[in-house]
């Protein structure tokens, strides 16, 4: 378990950051103990050739439901594109792990950027983002040959 020294001289912060960061990590914890999540892979990079992007996601865990996308994120709220980004990562894993695909879900873990607050959001499908996540990827191109014109 880190300490608040060794956060402060690791990350150049000071002590009520420290402080908080503990806290918050002591937070998570916590509750990471009383789930029954399993932490199976990390920090997966992948690339997904029929839709020309790539990723890396940070968790992929284990679920009664089977494997779930978890992602990290430091802020104070939670945000649409999170889902979109996540979503995204749902199909990386998909299409490089045809014989493992995600059927549990996705779990957003949120560390407070001003208090030492941890939050676990869940959602069952992200069906919606996905597609939102198609439509800005189709924007892009078109973004990219309407650039060449000027």
């Amino acid at each position: 378990m880190p300490t608040v020294e060794w956060i402060m001289g690791h990350y150049k912060c000071d002590e009520q950051i420290a402080i908080q960061a503990l806290q918050g990590f002591e937070n998570f914890l916590n509750w990471f103990s009383m789930s029954k999540l399993k932490v199976a892979f990390t920090e997966i990079e992948a690339v997904s050739e029929d839709y020309q992007f790539g990723g890396c996601n940070d968790l992929v865990l284990e679920t009664d439901r089977g494997l779930a996308i978890g992602d990290l994120k430091t802020s104070n709220s939670i945000y649409p594109d999170y889902l979109i980004q996540i979503s995204a990562y749902k199909h990386l894993w998909d299409a490089n792990n045809p014989n493992q695909p995600i059927t549990g879900g996705f779990h957003l873990l949120r560390f407070s950027k001003e208090h030492a607050d941890f939050a676990h959001h869940y959602w069952s499908e992200l069906d919606d983002a996905w597609e939102q996540f198609k439509l800005f990827r189709k924007a892009y191109d078109i973004d990219k040959r309407l650039k060449k014109r000027v």
